[in-house]
């Protein structure tokens, strides 16, 4: 989805220290349908994000998958709200997508000014969803992350731009804990947001988010009123950012014209203490000689399928299975590994555990 463009500056006195500057920092509801989708729908004042497939790209590979925007509401799952009637929520089912999320922009700040940005975060990252425990813990687990960012030039949304600054990684599983960057505002405008990114496509992996707070600071580290506390009222004067901020439009929809095709079949990671992978490419997977997608195809496996996993690339981009007796690699990100597979030593080419020569032998 492509970003959105900054606002042009502000008139009027800029805001000072002392002010929780963004719209709807609870993340209440009523929500707000994206482009009319039903199933995006976000607490109002705050925007979706998320990584659309790169050209070529089958639109239902796991790891390009729009994610679903849903309200959590308290009465319904307290555990997932940090305070008042409910939060924002995003997630995929048996997929993942490496840089969604939502952000928000920031208008008529003083240019230079030390600014800070926290939110409250929860992440439930889950291949097992039927547990008798309330709430559901975190088990067989995709890897799922979470970091708060300030785009401190205002955008557009640029993941590489070298003024996007943001907060380590961070896996608050089944647990809330508070987030936080600083930054300095490099235009009256700037863009928060809060990214998250999986490496694996299990059956759960959401992310919820709550009691926020945007500020300038008085001076550079300073303590500001964000950190240490949870809901932070919206700041006197602070108003909705103007219409050409905040109107979005909706990515490509070339695709929405087509025939829809048929759903995947969801597959689950191998259960068990033996390493192994289930394929989950959208129909199959190539199994080649060497960890590179310029080696000889030697085999390949059907969505679905369990292999045996003797190893890993040092890069961890690739696994060695086993297939009719004989040794191959397959890519990691079309797969769903165990926890024993993903705990397997790395393997070194050139050793007595090199994968297969083209002959098929060892």
């Amino acid at each position: 989805m492509a970003g959105l463009r900054a606002a042009a500056a502000q008139t009027g006195a800029p805001y000072r220290p002392g002010y929780n500057l963004l719209i709807n920092p609870g993340h209440e509801h009523p929500g707000i349908y994206f482009a009319g989708r039903g199933e995006i729908n976000v607490a109002w004042g705050w925007v979706p994000f998320w990584e659309e497939p790169p050209e070529g790209v089958d639109p239902r590979d796991p790891y390009f998958r729009t994610p679903e925007f849903r309200p959590v509401f308290q009465h319904e799952y307290p555990y997932r709200v940090h305070s008042g009637g409910g939060s924002n929520r995003w997630f995929n089912f048996f997929a993942l997508n490496k840089k969604a999320g939502i952000m928000q922009y920031v208008i008529n700040l003083p240019i230079g000014a030390p600014i800070r940005f926290t939110s409250w975060l929860q992440l439930w990252s889950s291949n097992l969803s039927e547990q008798a425990e309330i709430p559901p813990k975190s088990i067989q687990d995709g890897n799922l992350k979470v970091r708060v960012c300030i785009d401190q030039d205002g955008g557009p949304r640029d993941m590489t731009d070298p003024n996007l600054v943001c907060s380590n990684w961070a896996q608050p599983y089944d647990r809330w804990e508070q987030i936080a960057v600083d930054g300095v505002a490099m235009n009256s405008v700037v863009n928060v947001l809060i990214w998250s990114s999986a490496e694996f496509p299990v059956e759960h992996n959401d992310v919820h988010a709550d009691d926020s707070c945007f500020e300038i600071l008085p001076a550079r580290g300073a303590k500001g009123i964000c950190l240490g506390q949870g809901f932070i009222e919206t700041g006197p004067g602070v108003v909705p950012p103007p219409e050409n901020v905040a109107s979005i439009k909706a990515p490509a929809t070339d695709q929405a014209q087509a025939k829809p095709k048929p759903a995947l079949t969801p597959v689950k990671a191998p259960t068990g203490a033996q390493p192994a992978l289930a394929v989950n490419a959208p129909s199959s997977l190539n199994i080649r000689a060497e960890p590179n997608q310029k080696a000889k195809i030697i085999g390949n496996a059907k969505r679905g399928v369990v292999l045996p996993v003797l190893g890993k690339s040092k890069d961890g981009n690739w696994f060695q299975v086993r297939q009719q007796n004989k040794r191959g690699w397959v890519l990691a990100r079309l797969t769903l590994p165990n926890a024993a597979a993903r705990a397997m030593p790395t393997i070194t080419l050139g050793t007595d555990e090199e994968s297969v020569r083209s002959d098929g032998k060892q």
